[in-house]
Parts: C-alpha cells; structure tokens; sequence
C-alpha cells in the first residue's frame, strides 16, 4: 500500500476530492515523517506545526463544503530565505537568525491564498550563495554522507525523504536543478521575470529565479501555475506568464519534437555514468518519434560560472548587501569571503560580462531556430561528500563549485526555463539528473515534455532506500 507521505500533489487532490483521505491525514503525515527523520537529515530549519494542522483543519473544511482552492490541503515548504508574515526567515545566516518578517512573500502569499498548508522553513546555504552558513548542513537522503546539493538544500532533501510533497527553491546559477539531481527528485527554474521575486532575500539581481521543486514534473507545473505573474512590486516579472489551463500536460507523444543535444561543453568534462543516462533519455525521446539535432554553441564556454557568473553575481551581491557591509563579522566564511572578493570586481569587467552573455544568448536565439527544446546533464558528477566537496570525473579531481554549475549556469545567464529531472542511478546507486530547456517564455512546453518522459520512465518514483534513512526504506510507487 503506497503511504500518504509518498504521494505527489496530483494524487493528493484526487484523493481529497474522492473524500479517500484529508488534509489532516496528509499534514499529520508528513509532521511525522519529519519527526522520524530529519534529526539526521536537518532538512528543517523552522517547523510550523501548530499553524499547519490548523491550516489543513480549515482545508478539510473547504473540501467538505465544495469549496476547494487550487491547492487546497497540499502540505508545502519554503527555502529559508523566502519571507514569511509572523514565521522566522534566517537566511541561513547568524545576521538574520532572529528575523521574523511582518508580511509574506508574494510566491509565499500566492500559495497560502490557493489553500497550501506551509509546514517548514527549509535549509539553505547562507543568503543561497556557496556552501553551508550558521546552521547544521542539510544531507542527501541517498547517503546521508553526502550533500545534497545548493543551496536550494533543505527543499531537495525534504522531498526525496518523503518529508511534504512539493517545496520552493531559488536559483541564481543551478540552486534549483543541482539538488533536484543530486537527490532524484524534479526542479523547475521557470523564464526570468515569470515568478515575482519580491519579499525573497536577493542575491544576483539579474540571474535570481523562484522556482517549484516536486517529485514530479506534473505538480511543478501545478505549483508553477499558482506562483506565476506579474507583480507591481518586482519591475522585472513579466505581464503575461505561462498558463497551465492553456497548456495541456497530458502529453501522448512527443513526435516531430526537436530534440538538440549539446556536442560540446556540457560533455567536455562528465562523469561517465552522467553521460550514459542522457545518452539513454535521449534514446527515450527517439524512440517517442522526436528528432534529434547535434547542437553547438559556439560561446557556450563563456557561461562558465568562475569567468563571467561571478562577474555577475560578486558586484550584485555586494550591492543587495552594502547596508550590512559593517557587519562582516557576522557572515559566515565563505559569505564574507563573496561579499570580500565582490570589492574587488571592476565596472567594466561587469559590463564585460553582460556583453558577453548576449552572446550566448544569441547562440541559443540562433539554435531554436531549428530545435524545440535542449537536452543536457543537470550536474556532470554525482553528489560529492559533504567533508570532501571535490568532484571526481574519471582520473580528474575538480573543487565542486568548478564543475557543480557548469551545465545550469548558461540557463540562469540566457534567463531560459529548465526543468531538471531524475535519469537513474550511477553505479554507486546515487542519482542522476538532466536538465530539459527551452526558449524563454516556453515554459510549460519543457514541463510537457519532462511530464511525457516521466510517463515513459520510473526514475522518479525511485525512493532512497537501505541503512541511511530505514524509516523511508519500504516506500513504493
């Protein structure tokens, strides 16, 4: 018998709307599922329990009187540094360990008003940037060893451990799609300006997206639905988002779909199980009716997130810190450390940068052209441990923030949509993401075809299983 913790939104619904199981069942649920095994895992940072069961009480009620809202009863969580109204907002950082905003985020007003149940504020890397701040590590519910990935962290560990259904993360160069891969579950980085940032603590301005993470592509685009549009305050939202009620998800096929697949860079430097598993989701596609095309962008190196990423992001991020600059001491190292090396960019290496990035955006203006959508890795190594964060890729060490980003990055640069999704295991059973993009504003037509895939495959129903998490061992879809 499947167990509620191990249901997706969708099922969920269906469920409440069948009078088969409530809300109440579902939030008590997964408050349990917590219970037993995020001592180990750190995935939560604040628990909301009290105001969840009262939540999902009020949800059972509107389901009773055929009233429901579009995700009435679905139990959620939020990174750490996306405000909530009354409810502690760290940051993942000392500076912030106290703060307790006085209004919600609109990502966070948006799905409170479609009748989610918040249940916890989720790990993150401090301000979403690196590596781990003021709090315990969260850890890879494959291997509790191992990290799961940044800094969207605690939102991709609570779904592979069954800890709520679906969560929010942020992503400015891969924060979404890395943990989504380094945990087997899905993320979703929407077009920029799609999801308002507003009330979410910034870190690149310009590269800064909001995105569902679920453990299908189905309830991403559920979610996506409800948090997307325009917002007055965030100039940057776009006036007209995707529509999920426009947009039939119930794919069939993908015949004639043109599928690119990236002959260079994405694959000058991958772990050689990465590259068998999208060399066989490829075959999927082909299989399915749709054309493959041998893509290559000319400028693709230049994403590279050591050259002109951080070009970006240093001088951004020092701008949305200066009126805590006095109060370096409290950052964690390797914030303080960013927030140190940001001082030391030039106007015109960032005018540089931005120059540069046209570039590959007109490589992939260019490409789409004559393709649909991209497929590529979503990370090009397997999760690293968390005391030795190295990438080992055949005979090659590499320090992780060298190569973690290297296939996301362009995605966050070009502002595109990218779905990252489970492909199966490497040979040491941990699992394997890659990524499907499309042109920007073509959101849902990545969520379809992440959705048809996952209907041809059960990468995504995979569940971690053995002597880390025992309490989750047993779950089948």
């Amino acid at each position: 018998m499947t167990e509620l913790v191990d249901l997706t939104a969708q099922e969920l619904l269906v469920l409440y709307e069948r009078g088969e199981t409530s809300p109440v069942d579902a939030t008590d649920a997964c408050l349990a599922q917590i219970e037993r095994v995020d001592g180990d895992l750190h995935a939560v940072l604040t628990l909301c329990d009290t105001r969840a069961r009262e939540n999902a009480r009020e949800s059972e009620k509107r389901w009773r009187s055929g009233n429901p809202r579009k995700l009435e009863g679905i139990p959620y969580g939020l990174k750490d540094i996306i405000e909530t109204q009354g409810i502690r907002t760290t940051g993942g950082s000392r500076l912030y360990a106290d703060y307790v905003p006085a209004a919600n985020a609109t990502v966070a007003g948006r799905l409170e008003a479609a009748g989610g149940v918040l249940l916890a504020k989720l790990n993150t890397f401090e301000f979403a940037f690196g590596e781990q701040g003021a709090f315990e590590p969260a850890r890879n519910p494959w291997d509790l060893t191992r990290t799961p990935g940044g800094s969207s962290s605690g939102s991709a560990a609570a779904l592979a451990a069954r800890e709520l259904p679906v969560a929010i993360g942020t992503d400015t160069g891969g924060s979404i799609r890395v943990p989504a891969a380094f945990c087997g579950i899905t993320g979703f980085k929407p077009t920029y300006g799609v999801v308002p940032r507003t009330g979410v603590m910034p870190l690149s301005w310009s590269l800064d997206h909001i995105g569902p993470m679920a453990r299908s592509a189905f309830d991403a685009a559920l979610i996506l639905a409800v948090i997307a549009g325009s917002d007055d305050l965030d100039p940057a939202t776009t006036a007209m988002p995707p529509c999920a009620g426009d947009n039939d998800l119930s794919v069939t096929d993908v015949k004639g779909l043109r599928v690119g697949f990236p002959v260079d860079w994405f694959f000058d430097v991958c772990d050689s199980d990465v590259r068998l598993a999208m060399e066989a989701a490829l075959s999927v596609f082909e299989q399915g009716g749709a054309k493959i095309i041998d893509l290559r962008l000319p400028h693709a190196h230049l994403s590279d997130q050591r050259g002109i990423g951080w070009s970006i992001i240093y001088p951004e991020c020092a701008a949305a810190h200066r009126d805590n600059l006095d109060r370096l001491d409290e950052y964690g190292p390797n914030f303080r450390q960013l927030l140190t090396n940001a001082q030391f960019v030039q106007a015109a290496e960032y005018v540089h940068a931005l120059r540069v990035r046209e570039r590959i955006q007109a490589d992939f203006q260019t490409a789409f052209e004559s393709i649909d959508v991209v497929l590529t890795p979503a990370t090009v190594a397997v999760p690293p441990p968390l005391d030795d964060l190295t990438a080992t890729i055949g005979s090659e060490t590499y320090p992780w923030l060298e190569v973690i980003a290297r296939a996301t990055t362009i995605f966050n640069l070009t502002g595109m949509p990218a779905l990252a999704i489970p492909a199966g295991l490497s040979r040491e059973g941990l699992p394997i993401g890659m990524q499907i993009a499309a042109a920007p504003l073509a959101d849902y037509l990545c969520l379809r075809a992440g959705v048809w895939f996952q209907a041809q495959t059960s990468h995504h129903r995979l569940v971690p299983t053995g002597a880390h998490l025992p309490s989750i061992a047993g779950l089948s879809r």
